[in-house]
């Protein structure tokens, strides 16, 4: 950077030396030549280097104008009232072709960070669709398996080869379902929507999320320590159900069967804060934050629909929260959710 504006104010001094060189033989039988060559040389100067340069050039041309083109020769005496309008027309055209260059230099950096963000967003796009795609047509080419196979005449079945396909067209149908169910639920979260604040008890709602994955947890054992004697919060009930859900499932998903889990929910110091602790694999450090993009997954293999962690992040931030990840007490990873202000809006509504 500043070798390129040094380079640039070289430059400038450089057209000047020659604009003067090329003026000299002229003079003084084309009287307005050297001018004019000179207020090119400040235009040059401007237009390449901007500001800095043509103040540097509309100085050393102006100096240079009254130096050899003046009476007296050879002198920086100013006898002549044509060499402070010279002057003033220098500093014109340095200013307006300077203004002009900082403005397309604005516009080029404006125009490449635009294309790179599109070029960005083009690539998100497709990948997003391919992972889609993928996770599309792998239900569905399973769907079709299935159903194929129940449609052929010819292919005696067993009534548990039967029940068999039939449940695993149930069971890829329901993947079609949650996935169409989550993606429709991104959409809506990044739309923008305005949290519905209400009075709600804490235990309630985290044992009713609780209850309801149960069978998504299987046979882990849960401990859960969300007291009954808590205050009552003020915060959307219905977007801290979307959060913890999905970070539930998470787990259903992430972790072997039998995996220990625990859930612990406070308030302190006005703010709800819902943690979720596993025994699981956890996560590493370096993709503590990839973890919560959209259609991520740690591995190629992965299952699910890679945007679970995505929506429960995206549902604590609706309400101003913030949802993190760390090592866990019981050796896997640890998702902390935390909602501000939720009992500061009791204070504003007792007054």
């Amino acid at each position: 950077m500043w070798k390129r504006r040094g380079l640039a104010y070289l430059v400038s001094l450089v057209t000047v030396a020659v604009a003067t060189l090329a003026a000299l033989p002229a003079y003084p039988a084309a009287n307005d030549f050297p001018a004019l060559l000179l207020l090119a040389a400040v235009a040059i100067s401007a237009s390449v280097g901007g500001y800095g340069p043509a103040i540097v050039s509309t100085l050393a041309g102006f100096l240079s104008l009254d130096f050899f083109f003046e009476n007296p020769p050879y002198s920086f005496t100013i006898s002549d009232v044509g060499t402070p309008l010279d002057l003033i027309a220098f500093l014109f055209v340095a200013v307006l072709l300077g203004t002009l260059n900082a403005r397309l230099r604005a516009a080029r950096q404006h125009a490449s960070a635009a294309r790179a963000e599109a070029e960005a967003a083009l690539r998100t796009r497709d990948e997003a669709l391919a992972i889609v795609s993928h996770d599309l047509r792998t239900p569905l080419t399973a769907i079709k398996t299935s159903v194929s196979t129940l449609r052929n005449p010819g292919t005696p079945l067993a009534d548990g080869t039967r029940l068999e396909l039939l449940g695993t067209i149930e069971a890829e149908a329901d993947r079609l379902v949650h996935f169409v169910s989550d993606a429709l639920t991104m959409t809506r979260l990044e739309a923008g929507i305005t949290p519905d604040r209400q009075w709600n008890a804490l235990g309630e709602i985290v044992s009713a999320v609780l209850d309801r994955l149960n069978p998504v947890l299987g046979d882990r054992p849960v401990t859960f320590d969300v007291p009954d004697t808590l205050p009552l919060a003020r915060f959307d009930a219905g977007l801290l159900e979307q959060a913890l859900s999905n970070l539930l499932e998470n787990v259903g998903v992430h972790t072997p069967p039998g995996t220990a889990l625990s859930i612990m929910g406070r308030i302190d110091d006005g703010c709800v804060r819902v943690e979720v602790s596993d025994a699981g694999p956890g996560i590493p450090p370096a993709s503590r934050d990839r973890v919560f993009g959209k259609f991520e997954r740690l591995s190629d293999g992965g299952i699910g629909t890679g945007l679970g962690l995505a929506i429960a992040r995206a549902a604590t931030e609706a309400q101003d929260g913030q949802l993190l990840v760390e090592d866990s007490p019981l050796g896997g990873a640890r998702f902390i959710l935390i909602v501000p202000n939720a009992l500061a809006l009791e204070t504003a509504d007792a007054r």
